[in-house]
């Protein structure tokens, strides 16, 4: 038996976060990875962190403050806990201030990333922040450290990638890259990770991989204080309490199908969240919420291309530049358009359900483009104006197009001549692509319109878009200090919950990039400092 104050069960954001806020308060912490590598979702994720009102968003000028956040919050996710939203709100710049201090993390603003509804009250630019480079120093290969990014090496910054215009074609600053590869830095979630990792270590927390939990121990009072694992022979004794930080359920098919809302087929996520957390907190009596939520967001799958797991999961990448830049868009079965492509929320269409067969209304779902975006932009991980390979569907004419995809020829071509003439126009009459901040941040600021260009020139292609998400969104409800509730809202002694494996504070949809991150942290460190906060 192995016997700590407490255990964390995960190393992602919401874990280490836990992990480092324990042993500053000055806790004897082991924290247990089910997997080989560190850093779960966040070490794949682009590590951008929601806080509104940091200090270093207002030290580079960019104006902000609690209640504005709060307005925001309160308009783009209302009928939420609003005792949780505000304890969020209050505690991320603490918790941004909190990890420059214990780690050797430098978080620098991402001033070209406004929130999704920036437009709305109390919206802003440049809440995000993001870590600074950090060198790997003494933790070995990144490739091993922690799940493989499944875009590019995680060498540039996420502001770095929007000043050069990477997502539209804009040339790599190649002298740069060269230089972070050499120097052996790592950015984005990875980097996010890599700077937990080593203030976790200086602080004295214990770091277990290949350890998977699989039961939360009680004693005779109900208070959970420890955990088994799947080695018979290591049991972890918890004296103060657990952190259950161990992610969804996004790649357990059973709980897939019993519990979400809507069809998540290819998950982005590396292949380790099974909701172990959901199944041990219930198990105990916690009280579950959102579980048919979800982070939703589309996304391609070239095939062949797989998780280094024994599996050899597929590896899915998110659709980012097949649904925001010009010269693309989305059709469904019946070759019509169904939704703004370029809006963050725009997977929630594959939710629908067609009232007639109750079946996904737009599923299957194709990204449509031409020669004019092969040209310039990259496709399901095909770099531009490169020959196309045998699995990319391509067609010298829309007709051939359609009879490949199985839409009808008339349908489709209806469809694109009226998107043609909107996109020339710089106006969809229709969906409202490219009308909102968020949009143009993601589009090609060198076209005519950032996210609008007609489907025109032949050869055409069409790649299938999947849905997919970043993170389930259900699990045990917890109160404002991270702790886990029953059913009658009386806290579980003893165990605590963050990140996606406790219940989401905000949803159902999203309205910032990085909230997952964010939340995660926050949850996190309100966890740690709670169990070690004196009463």
């Amino acid at each position: 038996m192995i016997e700590a104050d407490v255990v964390v069960i995960g190393s992602g954001a919401a874990g280490l976060a836990a992990a480092l806020a324990a042993a500053d308060g000055g806790a004897e912490v082991v924290v247990l990875e089910a997997s080989s590598r560190w850093g779960g979702s966040t070490a794949v994720s682009g590590g951008q962190v929601w806080a509104p009102a940091n200090h270093r968003m207002l030290e580079a000028g960019f104006a902000d403050s609690t209640e504005e956040a709060l307005t925001y919050c309160r308009t783009a996710a209302p009928g939420r806990d609003d005792t949780l939203v505000e304890t969020f709100v209050r505690t991320v710049p603490e918790v941004v201030r909190f990890l420059e201090e214990r780690s050797p993390i430098r978080f620098l603003p991402v001033p070209s990333y406004p929130d999704t509804f920036v437009e709305l009250p109390g919206g802003k630019t440049a809440r995000h922040v993001e870590a600074a480079p950090q060198d790997l120093g003494d933790l070995g290969d990144l490739s091993e450290l922690v799940w493989p990014a499944p875009f590019f090496a995680p060498v540039l910054t996420n502001q770095e990638v929007m000043e050069h215009n990477l997502f539209a074609g804009g040339p790599p600053p190649m002298e740069l890259i060269t230089q972070r590869m050499s120097a052996g830095v790592a950015t984005m979630g990875a980097g996010l990770i890599v700077g937990l990792l080593h203030g976790c270590r200086k602080a004295g927390v214990h770091l277990i991989r290949d350890c998977r939990v699989t039961e939360l121990i009680r004693d005779e009072d109900g208070r959970v204080t420890g955990v088994r694992t799947d080695n018979p022979r290591r049991t972890v004794r918890a004296d103060r309490g657990v952190v259950i930080a161990s992610g969804g359920f996004e790649h357990d098919p059973t709980l897939r199908s019993q519990l979400l809302s809507g069809p998540v087929t290819h998950p982005v996520t590396p292949p380790i969240q099974h909701g172990d957390g959901l199944r041990m907190a219930g198990q105990v009596g916690a009280a579950l919420a959102y579980t048919g939520e979800y982070w939703s967001w589309p996304a391609c799958q070239a095939p062949g291309r797989t998780w280094p797991d024994a599996e050899a999961t597929p590896q899915p990448q998110l659709t980012l530049p097949e649904r925001t830049l010009p010269h693309v868009l989305w059709v469904n079965t019946a070759g019509g358009r169904f939704v703004n492509e370029s809006s963050h929320n725009c997977a929630a269409a594959f939710a629908e359900l067609d009232p007639n067969t109750h079946r996904p209304r737009n599923l299957p779902a194709w990204a449509i483009g031409d020669a004019q975006f092969r040209a310039k932009y990259s496709v399901a991980g095909i770099p531009a104006d490169t020959p196309a390979p045998d699995w990319l569907i391509t067609a010298g004419s829309l007709a051939e197009l359609a009879g490949l995809l199985d839409i009808e020829p008339k349908a489709l071509a209806e469809n694109i001549t009226r998107f043609n003439t909107m996109a020339e126009a710089g106006r969809d009459d229709d969906f409202q692509r490219g009308r909102t901040r968020y949009e143009h941040a993601f589009g090609d600021p060198s076209a005519a319109h950032p996210n609008l260009g007609p489907v025109s020139e032949p050869p055409f292609f069409a790649v299938p878009v999947y849905p997919s998400a970043v993170g389930t969104k259900g699990g045990p409800r917890t109160d404002e200090r991270a702790r886990v509730l029953d059913w009658s809202d009386t806290p579980i002694p003893g165990l605590y919950a963050a990140g996606n494996a406790a219940a989401a504070v905000f949803g159902p949809g999203t309205f910032a990039g990085g909230l997952t991150v964010a939340s995660a942290l926050t949850w996190g460190w309100i966890a740690g400092r709670d169990l070690t906060a004196a009463r």
